[in-house]
């Protein structure tokens, strides 16, 4: 008997998770899912013609060269980009802030608790059902993206860049929502912490920016070892944010350097591109609240 490829024995085992089953088929059955998918692809839609009308100037295409059409797509592929982190940012945990703790509320938890499945594997298919369904959220926008091509000034690497980000983001921010949502009683307790989780490391983006601009930390007229270790930390606490991972590595991307290697000027230092070290941040983040949710489901809801 001929054995099916590693993807499909992967598909199937997660499809054998009856709660990454049932929750998909109760998500797709109703009317909710397709509502929620219809308002993100016609959000995107609008907001492409929005882009592309006033970069065009009301019409005046007799007058656009090949170079503006190139920068009028590079504007759709960035904003479009920024818009998907936007919206994935609000979806995810409000699609699993209350994965577990709504079956507290309704009292079906102790059932799922006495049934043959593993808290691993309760965890898994909550977040696998949502992860899913962000996901197909995010390949039904793929050929809205890549009107781009059309116009030019994107290549196959900015959008494989963005779609590795997108979906670390997509598994950060579920994973996120089904912490607090183990960790909370209530659905809505859950759902304010979730939120407030994503505010505070913007917040503190913005506050040490300010401290940079206003001359509050002045680097200069310290060391350069000084130096060199304030430019880590601070390019990695930016990668380690969405928006700015996402517009460093634009900013990159412009300026033709190495995908995967930034130089500083005036500095004989080498960092990670945002991307990578977003992904890698995204991906260490979700495993470890993964593991903390299922040592807190075995140690204390026995």
């Amino acid at each position: 008997m001929q054995e099916k490829p590693v993807r499909w024995n992967l598909i199937n085992r997660m499809m054998d998770n009856p709660i990454i089953s049932k929750e998909l088929k109760g998500r797709m059955r109703g009317r909710q899912g397709f509502i929620l998918l219809t308002a993100y692809l016609s959000l995107i839609s609008l907001v492409i013609a929005s882009v592309y009308l006033y970069s065009t100037d009301s019409g005046k295409m007799s007058s656009i060269g090949p170079d503006a059409l190139q920068e009028i797509g590079k504007r759709i592929f960035s904003t479009v980009v920024m818009l998907e982190f936007l919206l994935i940012v609000f979806i995810g945990p409000a699609l699993t802030s209350g994965a577990i703790s709504s079956e507290r509320e309704r009292g079906t938890f102790d059932l799922l608790r006495a049934s043959l499945l593993s808290s691993r594997a309760l965890v898994l298919g909550k977040l696998g059902a949502a992860v899913a369904y962000l996901l197909l959220l995010i390949l039904a926008a793929l050929p809205l993206q890549s009107l781009a091509f059309f116009l030019g000034g994107v290549g196959l690497t900015e959008m494989a860049i963005s779609l590795v980000m997108l979906a670390a983001s997509t598994l950060l921010f579920c994973t996120l929502g089904i912490y607090f949502s183990g960790i909370a009683k209530r659905t809505v307790v859950s759902t304010v912490m979730s939120y407030a989780s994503l505010i505070l490391p913007v917040i503190f983006v913005v506050f040490m920016f300010y401290m940079l601009t206003e001359g509050i930390i002045d680097p200069s007229s310290e060391s350069i070892e000084y130096q060199r270790a304030l430019i880590i930390i601070v390019w990695t606490l930016l990668s380690s944010n969405p928006f700015t991972a996402a517009f460093l590595t634009e900013m990159m991307l412009v300026e033709e350097q190495n995908f995967f290697v930034f130089y500083p000027p005036d500095f004989s230092l080498a960092l990670f591109s945002p991307w990578i070290l977003y992904t890698v941040f995204s991906v260490t983040m979700t495993l470890l609240m993964i593991w903390l949710i299922v040592f807190y489901i075995n140690r204390y809801e026995r």
